[in-house]
């Protein structure tokens, strides 16, 4: 606080009238001494107007303010000459007004109190807050109240932030999800919230304060555990996530994590313990379930090795076999398309001959048994009798010899050695040279044949003869067992792919037969004895070129109503 500025001129004025003399007396022996005093007193005042406090001399028997000193005028937003003859009471709250008026009485002589000062121009509930100390005195004039007020807005500023930092802490702890406790050195519990209560089985913190002493030696259950929560205590301050076994109010045992740390004061004296727990015992039994799930596991996993181990052994074993028996087939399948390529040649060409004499001794025959013959019965009957034999040596060799072709072409097919040409092929070419051939197989004029090719077809490429033998072999069987109705064929470009379809109205297809309508040797309607026989090889032939050129055959059939079957070659 800055000294006080020595007497200005006009104070010097001041003390010569309070000393009541003029300046003949300045050389009186008492006066020097009274000049000194005064100058203290002067000094005195002006410390006490720097102070911050507000200074109030009130008159005991009026009430009213005497003197102001100090931050009075500031304080209360006045001149300090326009306080005095101020009624102090207007200052005041009620609670305020009866303590002062007690101290009037002669209730006490001094006191302290926290109130607030009322100054013109606040809002309502906006005074001042102050903290005066009163005491009383005796005056010239009589008794006298000395008041000093000190603001205190800060200070309460400071106490509310403190006390709503307490109610957020006091809130978080109450209703956190984990249990918080503090105790004493020595262990005995001193607080808990309501969420460890709970975790122990108790109703509330009381009855759990109640009960449980040492938060140690009455809830940890292990002893080797409570030793270790005090040597790392002891140690290093503090427990970190620490799982131990607690109990609980019903003497069941629980899974907890615990955290605690040693607090210490300003000075660095341990105080207390604050520490918290939490409930993991789901945590702990789907880790043991887990634990128990892995054993099985394993367990179960070293059965499921042993077993493919075996397993595996045998496969081996089965592969081995497995493979020597492919390589033997693979030897008996060359043999077989040795065999049957030589046989077949060795068939095809007395077969050839047979029927080339067969042609040529039916044509001669005509020629000369009618002039052989003349009117003879007998022998006409007989000569007509060789006549349909011959037929049947040239239909039944024609047979045989499209059996042999077949036979060699599904063994080149299967054993991989067909050669299929690479060249562009129109299909709407193909179908329109199938179905114009195919009409000289219709002897029924209750059938008609159909050709329907949707816009102009992009070409495809494969062998034209192959893709010819399998629309060929469709519509035929179409044909042959179609006996009125229609036979059609159908050609259009789906995405990238030629579809060609084959559609008629005839028998149908035997859903006992439908699965095994690419299996060789399997002849559609085969209990029929009225319709041809063919080889049973032409669809499985069928089947084979078309996914030779990267294509796939399906059919629909209903029985009674009709077949469609159905092949797709992609777009070149």
């Amino acid at each position: 606080m800055p000294a006080p500025a020595d007497p200005s001129p006009r104070a010097d004025e001041r003390l010569t009238r309070l000393l009541g003399f003029g300046e003949h007396s300045v050389s009186k022996s008492y006066y020097p001494e009274l000049r000194r005093r005064l100058e203290e007193l002067e000094r005195f005042r002006s410390l006490l107007d720097q102070t911050g406090d507000a200074i109030f001399l009130v008159d005991v028997a009026t009430g009213r303010i005497a003197d102001a000193a100090g931050a009075a005028g500031a304080m209360l937003r006045q001149e300090r000459g326009d306080l005095r003859g101020l009624p102090f009471e207007h200052f005041l709250p009620p609670d305020a007004v009866l303590r002062l008026r007690g101290l009037f009485s002669g209730d006490f002589a001094a006191g302290r109190v926290e109130t607030s000062l009322s100054r013109p121009g606040d809002e309502a509930g906006g005074s001042l807050p102050v903290e005066m100390t009163f005491r009383l005195a005796q005056g010239e004039a009589g008794t006298v109240a000395v008041i000093v007020a000190r603001d205190v807005t800060e200070r309460k500023k400071n106490e509310e932030a403190l006390r709503r930092a307490e109610e957020r802490y006091r809130g978080i702890v109450e209703n956190a999800a984990e249990g918080i406790f503090q105790s004493t050195l020595a262990g005995r519990l001193m607080n808990s919230n309501p969420a460890l209560a709970a975790i122990l089985g108790y109703a509330h913190p009381d009855e759990l304060l109640r009960h449980v002493k040492s938060v140690v030696d009455e809830v940890v259950a292990a002893p080797e555990d409570r030793h270790r929560i005090r040597s790392e205590l002891e140690r290093y301050d503090e427990v970190k996530n620490l799982e131990v076994q607690l109990i609980t109010k019903s003497g069941a045992r629980i899974w907890g994590l615990i955290n605690a740390r040693r607090i210490r004061g300003e000075e660095g004296t341990p105080e207390r313990f604050d520490g918290s727990v939490q409930d993991i015992t789901i945590r702990k039994q789907a880790e043991q379930t887990l634990i128990r799930y892995h054993d099985e596991l394993e367990q179960r996993v070293a059965e499921r090795t042993a077993e493919l181990t075996r397993i595996n052994e045998r496969l081996v074993h089965e592969v081995t076999i497995r493979k020597r028996a492919e390589e033997a087939a693979e030897a008996a399948n060359r043999a077989k398309s040795d065999f049957l390529s030589m046989v077949s040649h060795e068939i095809r060409t007395p077969l050839t001959s047979v029927l080339g004499f067969a042609v040529l001794i039916k044509k001669r025959l005509a020629r000369l048994l009618p002039a052989s013959v003349v009117d003879t019965p007998k022998k006409r009957l007989q000569a007509e009798q060789i006549q349909d034999n011959l037929d049947i040596i040239v239909a039944e060799g024609e047979r045989l010899k499209h059996l042999i072709n077949d036979v060699l072409d599904l063994a080149k097919l299967e054993a991989g050695k067909m050669a299929f040409k690479s060249e562009p092929v129109d299909p709407a070419e193909v179908v329109r040279h199938v179905m114009n051939a195919s009409a000289g197989l219709l002897h029924n004029s209750q059938v008609v044949l159909d050709t329907r090719i949707e816009g102009r077809l992009p070409q495809v490429r494969g062998d034209r003869d192959r893709l010819i033998q399998v629309l060929v072999n469709l519509v035929s069987n179409a044909i042959k067992f179609t006996d009125h109705g229609y036979v059609a064929c159908r050609a259009r470009a789906q995405g990238n792919t030629i579809v060609i379809e084959v559609s008629d109205t005839g028998i149908g297809i035997p859903e006992s037969e439908q699965g095994k309508v690419f299996e060789k040797f399997n002849q559609i309607g085969g209990t029929l004895t009225n319709k041809p026989k063919g080889t049973g090889l032409g669809l499985t032939i069928c089947k084979h070129i078309v996914e030779s050129h990267g294509g796939r055959i399906f059919f629909v059939s209903k029985p009674g109503a009709g077949s469609t079957f159905t092949f797709t070659l992609p777009i070149a």
